[in-house]
């Protein structure tokens, strides 16, 4: 066997042992952090938050949600909505962006986006 098959076959191989979770995008409640929405969805992904805001916008999209204006945001429940506008983006690792955002809440008039495990616990 020649090295150029047998390494494409160790590199798919690798690729498809590797342990994927599929992330399920629940608009939350007034004022949930995600750890409450996700709750009964698994559990909240941390390492799943939207990098860009044409990843945020397809989010939206697939939840079928319109934001009226995107804005980077910044805030630690970010992202996030008001009901029509809406922030994208988590706050700069300068700024705490390295603490988990996931149980984080926003006020009575904030509805979070979170990722969760799962569409429902079974």
């Amino acid at each position: 066997m020649s090295r150029v098959p047998a390494l494409a076959l160790a590199f798919a191989a690798a690729v498809l042992a590797r342990p994927t979770t599929a992330v399920v995008w629940i608009q939350g409640g007034a004022g949930s952090s995600c750890e409450t929405v996700c709750q009964a969805r698994g559990g909240c992904l941390e390492d799943a938050w939207p990098s860009t805001e044409a990843e945020f916008a397809q989010i939206t999209e697939d939840l079928g949600f319109t934001c009226h204006g995107t804005q980077e945001g910044g805030a630690k429940y970010d992202p996030s909505t008001d009901g029509r506008y809406c922030g994208w983006s988590g706050p700069h690792p300068e700024n705490g962006g390295a603490e988990p955002r996931c149980p984080e809440e926003g006020d009575a008039s904030t509805y979070r986006f979170c990722p969760c495990v799962t569409e429902k616990e079974l």
